[in-house]
C-alpha cells in the first residue's frame, strides 16, 4: 500500500480550526496528498462513514491518540499531534504510528517506545505575508487570559481528608512554588505532584483531585501567571494592546488595554505587521510565532529552558536577535525600550524571519517532514 491520502481531524468547530484545518490540508496538498479535514473528532459510526466515503491511508488527529480510538481499522496508519493535554495525563497517550509533541519541554515525559519527536507548527503563505505597516500600536499581545478565581471556587474544600482545605488557602503557595520552580514543571502531572506536596507540607492534607482542580492547577493558573507577570512588566514602559477572547474584561486592570478577538486572518496579520513588538510567552514555537514571523512582525519570546533541545525548540529553527528576540521577564522592558526606539534594527529582524519562514517552515514543510517520518519507518508513500 502507498500513502496517497491524509484525513486530518482537529478538535472543535470553531473559526480558529476551520482556519488551521484549511492551512494544514493546503500544506499536505502541496507536497502531493489528497486530503480531507474535519473541525471534531468522529466517534465510531461517523470515523466509519468518513473512511468509507474517503478512503483515507493516514488519520492525523490532534489530542487524540490511536488507543482513544480501538475502532479504527489498523490497515489506517494513526497519527496524534498531542497540542493539548486538555487536563489529562500524558500517559494516556498511546498506540499511534507516530506521536508528536507540541512541546519540547514534553520529549523526556513520553513513556512509550513508538516513535515520537517534537514538531512545530508551520505557517499559511497565502495568509501571512508582510505588507506595508499601518503601524497602530507600540507592542501587542494576542492570546487569552482565564477568568480571575471566583470567590466559590476560592472557598471550594480540595481535601481528601476529613478536616477541609480551602482552595484559597493553597492558591498562594502554590504560586510561589510554581513561580520559583518553573524549569522543574514540565507535564501536568508535575503540577499535580507539587500541589499535593504544597498541601501535606502546609496543612497536612491530601487533596482529593477532580477533572476541574486538574485543570485549573495545570493549565489555567500557569497562564494566569505568566501572562500577568508578562503583561505587568509591559505596562511599566509602554502602553499595550490586548486581543483575544473577553476573559481580559474580567480583570479589571487589563480592561483598558483589550481591544477585541480577531476573528480573521487578515486581523490578524494587520496586529502583528502594525505593532512594533509582538509579544509571546508560553511554547515558544508556537503558531502565532510562526504567523507572526511569516506576517513581518517583530516578535519577542519569553525565553524557555527547552529552547536549545536537540531535537526539539525554537533554536532548532531560527536565531535569537536574527530571527525574534528573546527575553526573561526582568529583562523585557529594556528590550522593549531599545526597539522601540530602534526602527532599523527591528525592520532587520523582520525582514530575516520572513526569509526564514519561507525557506524552511511553511505547512508544505512540515507535510513533507511528516512524510519524511512515514518513509523512515517503512510506509511507502506515493508523492
Amino acid at each position: 500500500m502507498k500513502i496517497r491520502r491524509v484525513s486530518l481531524f482537529l478538535p472543535r468547530d470553531t473559526r480558529w480550526y476551520r482556519m488551521l484545518s484549511r492551512q494544514m490540508a493546503q500544506g499536505f496538498s502541496q507536497a502531493g496528498l489528497e486530503v480531507s479535514y474535519c473541525c471534531g473528532l468522529l466517534d465510531q459510526a461517523g470515523l466509519s462513514d468518513w473512511i468509507n466515503q474517503y478512503r483515507p491511508d493516514v488519520i492525523f488527529e490532534m489530542n487524540r491518540a490511536r488507543n482513544d480510538v480501538p475502532f479504527l481499522p489498523k490497515h489506517i496508519i494513526h497519527i496524534c499531534w498531542l497540542v493539548d493535554f486538555n487536563g489529562r495525563v500524558i500517559s494516556d497517550f498511546y498506540g499511534s504510528e507516530i506521536t508528536y509533541l507540541f512541546s519540547a519541554n514534553w520529549l523526556d515525559k513520553f513513556c512509550y517506545d513508538g516513535f515520537y519527536r517534537w514538531l512545530a507548527p508551520g505557517a499559511c503563505l497565502n495568509d501571512y505575508y508582510p505588507a506595508t505597516p499601518d503601524v497602530r500600536y507600540p507592542a501587542s499581545f494576542v492570546g487569552h487570559i482565564p477568568k480571575p478565581w471566583s470567590m466559590d471556587e476560592l472557598d471550594a474544600d480540595i481535601s481528601a481528608d476529613s478536616i477541609p482545605l480551602r482552595f484559597g488557602e493553597v492558591l498562594p503557595i502554590l504560586e510561589s512554588r510554581i513561580t520559583s520552580q518553573r524549569n522543574y514543571l514540565n507535564v501536568h502531572d508535575d503540577y499535580l505532584a507539587l500541589l499535593q506536596t504544597v498541601a501535606k507540607e502546609h496543612f497536612n492534607r491530601t487533596v482529593k483531585l477532580t477533572n476541574k482542580l486538574e485543570y485549573d492547577v495545570s493549565g489555567r493558573l500557569i497562564r494566569m501567571l505568566n501572562r500577568r507577570e508578562l503583561i505587568d512588566n509591559i505596562l511599566t514602559v509602554t502602553d499595550l494592546a490586548l486581543f483575544g477572547p473577553q476573559n481580559w474584561n474580567d480583570w479589571d486592570v487589563y480592561r483598558p488595554y483589550y481591544h477585541c478577538q480577531l476573528d480573521s486572518v487578515m486581523q490578524m496579520r494587520q496586529v502583528y505587521a502594525g505593532s512594533q513588538i509582538n509579544l509571546h510567552e508560553g511554547e515558544s514555537a508556537h503558531f502565532r510565532v510562526m504567523d507572526c514571523m511569516a506576517s513581518g512582525g517583530l516578535i519577542l519570546i519569553k525565553k524557555n529552558h527547552w529552547d536549545e533541545l536537540v531535537g526539539g525548540g525554537i533554536r532548532n529553527f531560527f536565531v535569537p536577535g536574527l530571527h525574534y528576540l528573546e527575553f526573561d521577564v526582568d529583562q523585557v522592558g529594556d528590550i522593549c525600550r531599545y526597539y522601540l526606539n530602534q526602527p532599523l534594527a527591528a525592520q532587520k529582524i523582520r525582514s530575516a524571519a520572513v526569509k526564514a519562514v519561507r525557506q524552511a517552515h511553511t505547512w508544505r514543510h512540515r507535510a513533507e517532514a511528516i512524510l519524511a517520518d512515514l518513509a523512515g519507518l517503512g510506509y511507502k508513500v506515493a508523492c
